[in-house]
């Protein structure tokens, strides 16, 4: 996949005539890279009534029914795709790009979008010469390890769109496809927004891992734990997203309740109280905001300071 083809006996001009006249409705797509955002991807588009023209990877796996899957050195629909979506990992963009660029593809009136949430589309400048424009699109969304899983998740999801301007139309137009909401963003802010969207997903994770772990300490069975703990997340993230984080905060720091807070940094195993005390703190910064006197607040930030004897 480092230097692809490219195929078609259309003239140049015949092609860009068609893309023009099609690409003012829904474009068509073919990707590179057939892992869990490219497949998902793929099969979110496809049930959207997008034409997928097909995925290109390195080798040959199991595919969804009507989702073809090309390997090799030639791309056989890149000379008629309107979007060139580039799903790899961000490591391989760079040799990828180069590749293209070197098979002299894509071409003027192609666009090319990458998938990668922390990098931005002037990663793919090289590509400008050939007359493509170039972007980003990056789902803000957890990708599943099952296509159709992670399909569902794509339609209604929020993207993260930047670019050239004939880029971020055609990102637009396939969020809308996808019932999804598109937001623009400078290609210089891709990187505070990739942190946002690991403290919205990945951290959260961390957490319930964590949570999950002192209950089965507590004594609860692996299965009861987790069967717990997810529907309370799931629960505090719907009050978040009705109301807010601040007016969706309880517990105890909230309440400033420090001798609560000392007992748990006394009870909690040593390699878990960095982690409580550093989301303490960000949690009595949210504390202040919904309320939380400054009183109540020095006895919250004393107790996470302190240093903490284990409970015997």
């Amino acid at each position: 996949m480092s230097r692809p083809g490219t195929g078609g006996r259309e003239s140049r001009r015949e092609r860009d005539s068609l893309r023009l006249s099609r690409f003012g409705a829904l474009p068509r797509v073919g990707i590179i890279g057939p892992g869990r955002a490219g497949l998902g991807l793929a099969l979110a588009l496809k049930h959207a009534g997008v034409r997928v023209l097909g995925l290109h990877g390195r080798r040959d796996k199991p595919m969804p029914r009507g989702l073809p899957l090309s390997t090799g050195h030639a791309i056989p629909w890149l000379d008629r795709a309107d979007v060139v979506v580039l799903a790899v990992r961000d490591d391989l963009l760079t040799p990828l790009v180069r590749g293209l660029r070197g098979a002299r593809a894509p071409h003027r009136g192609q666009v090319v979008l990458h998938l990668s949430g922390a990098l931005s589309s002037e990663l793919l400048a090289p590509l400008r010469s050939g007359g493509a424009a170039v972007g980003g699109l990056h789902p803000l969304m957890t990708v599943s390890a099952d296509p159709r899983r992670a399909a569902r998740h794509f339609r209604g999801a929020t993207f993260a769109i930047e670019g050239d301007p004939a880029a971020v139309r055609a990102a637009r137009r396939m969020v809308r496809a996808l019932g999804g909401m598109s937001v623009a963003i400078a290609p210089g802010a891709k990187t505070l927004y990739h942190a946002g969207a690991v403290f919205a997903s990945n951290y959260i994770v961390t957490l319930l891992a964590a949570a999950e772990r002192l209950l089965i300490r507590a004594g609860f069975p692996r299965e009861a734990a987790r069967a717990a703990a997810f529907p309370l997340s799931a629960a505090s993230v719907a009050n978040a997203a009705a109301a807010g984080p601040a007016s969706a905060l309880t517990g105890p720091v909230a309440r400033g309740d420090a001798a609560t807070v000392r007992r748990h940094l006394a009870a909690l195993p040593s390699e878990l109280r960095a982690l409580y005390r550093a989301v303490g703190l960000a949690t009595l910064d949210l504390a202040r905001e919904a309320g939380l006197s400054p009183r109540a607040a020095r006895a919250v930030r004393a107790a996470l300071a302190r240093p903490t004897r284990a409970l015997r």
